[in-house]
């Protein structure tokens, strides 16, 4: 498993764009053109030209975008219109002035659309390393789809809403790599309405992330939850430390929570439960789950989101899951690992962007032809890709990106005892 939108974000910039010499005729956002390595991905080959792309784009003129308000608050990647350009937030803001590019950089659709095609070719190139590195025995998964329990509490078995922020303390393993993916959070209430669940870490003081959701019905509902990440370490957060996934009981209102009867303490009672158990031994190996409150009246606040408070100060309730249950997945993650050894990727995604760009030409799926056409056939340009199908020697950018692939053979064996062991095959005897 990686992150895909930390990948895409922090390989972006590998290499670049070369800017149009007449940015008058053309031109795309500056922040395409920069480029960590020095390489530019029209070195590659001579058809990956900014005409030659232009020329296979979409057609744009139909998309609309939203005048700016400085009134409203923007996420990270959002595009708004003002006097005539487009705009792009490069995270979260609101009332900061578009001139101010510490919050927002010019851009237009070709540089939108181009840099959506570069992030898949870099996820693409990503994805094909792990799987080799999973065909050869020196990646693995751990724990798929499981949940923290099964059933639900009773109905009449409700918690009195009683000022606290309550929830799970999630403590991952300590190893290097392995991340925890929420795939859906589970909630049983007596009502419906819109809950509020803020995540922390405990190296962070704002939330990293907030989720809201609304329950459209009595009873226990499951709510998929896209992208949400547990790392043992990132960028954004330390080393270690643990997760919090928390909400304030006050602003539920007239609704509460249904407890579940069970025991964290301890494990599951096997006889009471098989499927229970068998999924406990697989998430407790690399999970602890600690439910816990803390009382609303010692937080501090910013922006209506709590403020990470002492966790000294956490009262555990080991009989309690305030209604909430988790379904997760335990993986192998080699994002990090992957980010900080960038450069040795700058090969294998120029060549990767090349390809796909090639076959873009090729087939042109928007059917866009002008002035500026490709000037080279459909045969001519997958023969530059997948080489002479005739000849017994392998050429063409596919066969290069394959030994670009080989190139960066990087060995990761050893790294981590859990998701990057040492392939130890012992010891062959041959005769001679």
């Amino acid at each position: 498993m990686v992150r895909a939108n930390d990948i895409q974000e922090k390989l972006l910039h590998l290499i670049g764009w070369e800017q149009n010499y007449d940015t008058q005729e053309l031109k795309i956002a500056d922040t395409l053109t920069v480029s960590e390595s020095g390489l530019y991905f029209q070195q590659v080959h001579p058809l990956l030209t900014l005409q030659n792309i232009s020329s296979i784009a979409p057609d744009f003129k139909n998309i609309v975008y939203s005048e700016y308000s400085n009134e409203k608050h923007y996420g990270k990647g959002s595009i708004v219109k003002y006097d005539g350009n487009l705009y792009k937030s490069l995270q979260q803001t609101t009332g900061n002035l578009l001139t101010d590019q510490e919050f927002w950089s010019e851009t237009n659709q070709l540089s939108e659309w181009l840099e959506g095609k570069t992030k898949a070719s870099i996820q693409k190139a990503i994805v094909r390393y792990c799987n080799e590195k999973i065909a050869k025995g020196t990646y693995r998964t751990l724990c798929e789809n499981r949940t923290l329990f099964d059933g639900t509490g009773r109905l009449t078995d409700i918690i009195a809403n009683k000022n606290n922020l309550v929830g799970f303390e999630i403590v991952p393993i300590r190893s290097k790599g392995v991340t925890t993916r929420i795939n859906r959070i589970g909630i049983q209430t007596d009502g419906v309405g819109e809950i509020k669940l803020f995540l922390y870490h405990s190296s962070t003081e704002l939330p990293v992330k907030v989720i809201t959701v609304n329950k459209t019905n009595k009873g226990f509902q499951w709510f998929i939850i896209p992208d949400l990440y547990l790392p043992y370490e990132s960028e954004e957060t330390e080393s270690g430390g643990s997760w919090y996934l928390m909400y304030e009981q006050s602003k539920l209102g007239n609704m509460h929570a249904i407890r579940k009867d069970k025991d964290w303490s301890k494990e599951p009672c096997n006889s009471c439960s098989r499927r229970e158990m068998q999924a406990w031994m697989a998430w407790s190996k690399y999970l602890e789950i600690h439910p816990f409150k803390i009382s609303e009246e010692s937080l501090q606040y910013e922006e209506d989101k709590p403020l990470l408070w002492d966790i000294e100060n956490n009262m555990y309730t080991y009989d309690n899951n305030y209604g909430l249950n988790l379904d997760v997945s335990v993986n192998c993650d080699i994002t990090d690992f992957i980010i900080e050894q960038r450069m040795l990727f700058q090969d294998v995604i120029a060549k990767q962007v090349a390809v796909d760009m090639l076959r873009e030409f090729a087939y042109n799926p928007n059917v866009r032809t002008n002035r500026h056409s490709i000037n080279a056939s459909r045969v001519d340009i997958l023969y530059e890709i997948d080489g002479d199908s005739s000849s017994m020697k392998k050429s063409g950018l596919s066969y290069q990106l394959d030994l670009s692939f080989k190139a960066i053979e990087l060995s990761t064996e050893g790294i981590d005892r859990v998701c990057l062991p040492c392939k130890n095959n012992g010891i062959r005897y041959l005769t001679v």
